[in-house]
Order: C-alpha cells, then sequence, then structure tokens
C-alpha cells in the first residue's frame, strides 16, 4: 500500500500563518471600544501665523531736467485742400524753428493731426458749412528748460497758434524712486515695531519677525509744472518756471510676529 505525502507545507508556510493571524488579532484589538485612535504629529506649515500688516510712505523734491512742449497748429480755409496746405506749410516752418534753435529732429514728432467741416453758427444756418479747419499739434523734448521762454516765442513767431500743454520730467527718475522704497519700507518697519511696543503693555511679549510680503505702490507728481497755457500768437510767456517735482512712493509690507517663549 502507498503511502502519500501534501507537499509545500515547511515550517516557514506555518510561520507565514502564524504572522497573519497574529496581525489580525492586533487589527481586531485596535478597533476594539475605547481603544485610543492613533495621533498624527502636527505639521508647523498647519500652524496659522500671526502677523501685522503696515503702511511706509516717502517722499521728495526733485527739479526737473526734460520739458515736454506740446505746440498746436491750425488753419482755416474755405476748402479742406486749402486748409491743408496752409497747415503743411505753417507746420514745416515751425519745424525749422525748432531745429534752428538746436534742437534734435529725433525729439520732435507730430502727436495729432485732423481735418473737419466748419458750419455756421448762425441759428438759421446752423447746419451749412462755411469751410475747412486743419490742425495738428507738434511734441518737443526740450532739455534746456531756461530757454523754454524764448523757444515759445521762436515757434509762434513761425506759425504755431497755441502751447497745448508743457510737463515736466526727470531723466533718472527710477534711481530716485529706488531710493524711496527703500525708505518707504524702513518707515513701514518702524511702524510696525512702534505698534508691537504699544502692546507690551499688556504682557504679550511680542517681537517682530521677518517680512511675509510687499507691495510697491508709487506715484508720480508735478507741482508748479507750468500749467497747459493758451496762447495766441502774439501772447507768449516771457518767464516760465518749472517748480519741483515731487515723488511719492507707498509700500503695504506684512510681518511675520514672534512671541516669546517665557510668555
Amino acid at each position: 500500500m502507498k503511502t502519500f505525502k501534501k507537499r509545500g507545507q515547511t515550517p516557514i508556510f506555518y510561520f507565514m500563518i502564524a504572522a497573519l493571524m497574529l496581525t489580525g488579532v492586533q487589527g481586531a484589538w485596535a478597533q476594539m471600544p475605547g481603544s485610543p485612535a492613533p495621533q498624527l504629529p502636527s505639521s508647523p506649515s498647519a500652524v496659522e501665523k500671526r502677523s501685522i500688516r503696515v503702511q511706509g510712505q516717502a517722499s521728495m523734491s526733485v527739479e526737473p531736467d526734460i520739458a515736454m512742449l506740446t505746440l498746436g497748429v491750425e488753419t482755416q480755409s474755405d476748402t479742406a485742400a486749402k486748409a491743408q496746405g496752409q497747415l503743411a506749410d505753417r507746420a514745416s516752418k515751425v519745424l525749422a524753428a525748432l531745429t534752428g534753435a538746436g534742437i534734435d529732429r529725433a525729439k520732435i514728432k507730430t502727436s495729432y493731426y485732423r481735418v473737419s467741416p466748419v458750419y455756421s453758427t448762425k441759428q438759421d444756418k446752423q447746419n451749412v458749412i462755411i469751410g475747412y479747419k486743419a490742425e495738428t499739434t507738434i511734441q518737443v523734448e526740450i532739455s534746456d528748460i531756461p530757454a523754454m521762454a524764448g523757444l515759445v516765442d521762436l515757434t509762434m513767431n513761425a506759425g504755431a497758434n497755441a502751447v497745448r500743454s508743457l510737463n515736466f520730467d526727470r531723466k533718472n527718475m527710477e534711481a530716485f524712486k529706488a531710493q524711496l522704497i527703500e525708505a518707504a519700507c524702513k518707515d513701514a518697519q518702524l511702524k510696525a515695531q512702534a505698534a508691537l511696543r504699544g502692546l507690551a503693555g499688556n504682557g504679550a511679549g511680542l517681537r517682530l519677525g521677518a517680512p511675509i510680503s510687499v507691495d510697491v505702490q508709487d506715484s508720480f507728481s508735478a507741482r508748479n509744472a507750468g500749467e497747459a497755457m493758451m496762447f495766441k500768437a502774439a501772447a507768449s510767456p516771457d518767464f516760465v518756471s518749472a517748480g519741483e517735482l515731487e515723488i511719492s512712493v507707498a509700500v503695504a509690507v506684512e510681518f511675520e510676529i514672534l512671541v516669546n517663549s517665557s510668555h
């Protein structure tokens, strides 16, 4: 009579069975009522940071070294072609006067051009065309501000009808703004430190940490910068004051608030 043996039932097999049974018992014990739930360590990023947000400001006045002059040239005639021809003649004379005064041609440009009908102003003829008007503006960048008054006289005599606008600027304005941004950030830091000192009386034990965010808002305004002058050909200014340019910068900075360990 033959005897058959079951293959594969080695000691390793029985060891695996025992390990699985033990794991099952431990899992059941963990789910029993009253057993404590596992606790995960809290992440530092999940802790809400304390912060303070303040505004800082800084401003300064600088002397302008560039003037942007916009001249108006206008003609009127009974036909559009004549008005345009007269305008071209006047504008060319103004350009010649500017270049003759030493203005670089690259600093001169035409920024506006228009031809439009002129209607009668009489009540019974309001829709009647009585002529055509041609107009253009010539914009000039001038570095010699003291010579502005004489230059306006020169262009008026050459054919310009009016000064449409006169604005002043500074070549290296960005360098000044960079200085103001730094000063405004320091101002914000001083304000934040002062606020925490004011809270120190209640035993808060607070101190200022590193900046979290910075928002920069810069603005530019000109004081006494020669408001737009509307002069007829015979009435140009004998003196032009550039005044000063006031640059102001504002920043909003958020700082982290640290709490002293003793509190």
